[in-house]
């Protein structure tokens, strides 16, 4: 073979391998949620866990009854249904995992899930108030979405559920330069820091334990690294705009003194 057919040999291989790797499909896996093979079967059933009243809790505890006046008796001063729970701000489970209810005194809630504590204090409230209705909200339940994301920023979560796929909703979703495959979710347990890593580009995400999301975890998103690479190329390019600016400057000074001195 001549030496021009060797040269568009090497054209043609070069050009392949170009096409490849900004082939549209492959990078179109790289943001579509859950394109990766999974198991099926967890795929189905997503297990939102309810969450545990604890230590350091805020409740918001609204009693409701046909008869308002009847209920009345058991709601904290200023309080309405969908409202923070009083000028208080609702009620602090303390460290031994109790609150001070209006009428009922101390209670133990501490280790309680929401419904269950929902029909404790309906099945206690019976005796006095005719169909009493209990609305418990975690006032203080919040999780913090950080990194390569639309909107950072910490978000309230009233009902004290949420999962990765509600926050990034929360944050705007994610833009092209966010990786999908390794999201890390931090979260403080027993005195302990976690550090958790979920892949959403696959099913096997809705089965990680930390899909469903806990009281002050953290969400961070880490940038591609065609972004770092931009941003490098951006500071790089900044560099020699400011040092060319600067070397022009320093000439017009030298040449102005030396003008000077004649």
């Amino acid at each position: 073979m001549s030496h021009r057919g060797w040269c568009w040999v090497l054209v043609l291989i070069v050009s392949f391998q170009l096409l490849q790797s900004c082939h549209p499909e492959r990078k179109l896996k790289s943001l579509v949620y859950f394109n990766e093979p999974g198991d099926t079967i967890l795929s189905k059933v997503v297990q939102r866990v309810e969450p545990i009243v604890q230590p350091g809790d805020r409740l918001s505890i609204v009693v409701g009854a046909l008869n308002p006046l009847s209920a009345a008796p058991y709601n904290l001063a200023s309080t309405t249904p969908g409202s923070t729970s009083g000028s208080a701000g609702g009620y602090l489970v303390e460290a031994d995992g109790t609150i001070q209810f209006p009428q009922l005194g101390k209670l133990q809630v501490s280790t309680m899930k929401r419904k269950q504590l929902v029909d404790f204090l309906t099945k206690m409230l019976v005796k006095y108030v005719n169909d009493p209705i209990v609305t418990i909200e975690f006032l203080n339940f919040k999780i913090t979405v950080l990194g390569e994301v639309n909107h950072q920023g910490t978000f309230n979560i009233p009902e004290g559920k949420v999962t990765v796929l509600d926050a990034i909703g929360l944050a705007g979703d994610l833009p092209f330069t966010a990786r999908r495959d390794n999201i890390t979710v931090i979260r403080e347990k027993n005195g302990n820091r976690e550090f958790g890593k979920i892949n959403v580009l696959s099913k096997n995400a809705f089965s990680s334990p930390y899909y469903v999301l806990q009281q002050n975890d953290v969400v961070y998103v880490e940038p591609t690294k065609d972004k770092v690479a931009a941003s490098d190329q951006s500071f790089i390019r900044n560099f020699s705009i400011a040092t060319s600016v600067f070397s022009v400057f320093t000439t017009v000074v030298v040449l102005v003194i030396n003008t000077i001195k004649k």
